[in-house]
């Protein structure tokens, strides 16, 4: 286990965010509208018992971690939205990612775009984690907006869902994460067979 790494941010939204110094982040940003209502509300309950139990000092683990399977449960059933996988959205976001690894923006272990949402396991090489997401999203926000038609109804959820790695057991176990995904999804039978992650060839 690594020792505790020092705080370089911290900001909150539905949920608190820390950023750490050499942190390894595993992030999940889901599209706007991909949450059925009754997920939705589910999540905000959740989020909101773990907020105070943050404001009483007693940081969750476990409560993190059931947003987060909740959400992702959710997710895998909902047909609300699948952008993502529209062949010309689903290369212009994988173009995105790629091109920020190329200008060293950040370093990517692992990803995969799902039909309604990214999950990504990356450490930031410049900037912040806030601030490279939110520069991430919103040009291929803008960018999708064409694509889909000019819609001008925001494309990704306003915040997403980061957790810092705390061990290299669990780099390896959320890069199995992301691997299997799609599999757990039901969308394919082997990993190897969903094109739009960081296992297909490019």
């Amino acid at each position: 286990m690594r020792d505790r790494p020092q705080t370089t941010a911290f900001w909150r939204g539905h949920l608190p965010h820390w950023e750490v110094v050499d942190g390894r982040y595993f992030v999940t940003i889901r599209l706007r509208g991909a949450l059925p209502e009754a997920g939705a509300r589910r999540v905000r309950e959740l989020s909101a018992r773990y907020r105070a139990a943050v404001a009483n000092g007693q940081e969750s683990l476990r409560l993190r971690l059931a947003i987060f399977l909740t959400m992702e449960r959710w997710l895998h059933t909902s047909t609300q939205v699948d952008h993502l996988v529209r062949p010309a959205v689903a290369a212009m976001v994988t173009d995105a990612i790629n091109h920020r690894t190329e200008t060293r923006t950040w370093r990517v272990y692992g990803y995969v775009l799902m039909p309604n949402h990214l999950h990504m396991f990356i450490k930031v090489l410049q900037d912040s984690l806030k601030s490279t997401l939110e520069s991430f999203k919103t040009w291929t926000g803008g960018q999708a907006a064409g694509l889909l038609g000019g819609s001008r109804r925001r494309f990704w959820q306003h915040e997403w869902f980061d957790h810092w790695s705390r061990s290299a057991e669990e780099d390896e176990g959320i890069r199995q994460y992301i691997q299997q995904n799609p599999v757990k999804a039901g969308l394919v039978p082997h990993y190897s067979e969903w094109p739009h992650a960081s296992w297909a060839p490019q």
